[in-house]
């Protein structure tokens, strides 16, 4: 019998605003698109989905609330799709993938690439020291990783949530482009080699 993927208001019509049913939705579809994932880890992801912070929630105006709960389906789609039951590895290849394909597509950044061979290899260095600045220099991303270790004691889920909260917070806009391809785009500016 097939499985049927509930949405929020297919869920609860009615009772939408309500953090703790967010959680028992998040808890219920957790439990049917990953039954092979332990409990603990199910719930640490429920946590990281709702930020960790129900009584935030519970503040939020209609609007705010129905934007808070598209993200939370956008983080899961992420973390769902690329990282989780994935191995360190694997995700990590799978993040700078995703990240170097978004980021090869701006034509100021092919053209770069494409003026030296060296340039093709060291587009993923500079696309490594890109993430390794967002985690060591930005607020938010080191907010992400605090809240990631007190979720979880687990290495590896610790990694897979970390891994899906940089893709997440990388491909959000900044002047009409990803996060990312602004952030790479002043790299070259900073060290004149964008052309």
């Amino acid at each position: 019998m097939p499985t049927v993927k509930l949405s929020f208001k297919e869920y609860n019509p009615v009772i939408v605003n309500d953090a703790v049913t967010l959680k028992q939705y998040w808890h219920n579809h957790l439990a049917q698109e990953c039954s092979q994932q332990s409990a603990t880890t199910r719930d640490s992801i429920v946590r990281w989905l709702l930020a960790k912070d129900l009584e935030r929630l519970e503040l939020l105006q209609p609007k705010e609330l129905e934007v808070a709960k598209q993200a939370m389906e956008y983080r899961w789609k992420i973390l769902h799709k690329h990282y989780l039951g994935i191995s360190p590895e694997g995700a990590y290849r799978n993040l700078i993938t995703r990240l170097g394909s978004l980021v090869s597509a701006h034509s100021q950044i092919q053209t770069w690439v494409a003026s030296s061979r060296a340039r093709q290899s060291s587009f993923i260095d500079v696309l490594q020291h890109l993430i390794q600045e967002l985690l060591q220099n930005n607020t938010y991303m080191q907010q992400q990783m605090a809240c990631i270790a007190q979720l979880t004691n687990d290495r590896q889920l610790q990694n897979t949530l970390l891994f899906a909260s940089i893709e997440e917070y990388a491909l959000r806009s900044v002047h009409n482009q990803p996060l990312l391809v602004y952030c790479f785009v002043n790299y070259l500016r900073r060290n004149r080699c964008g052309g």
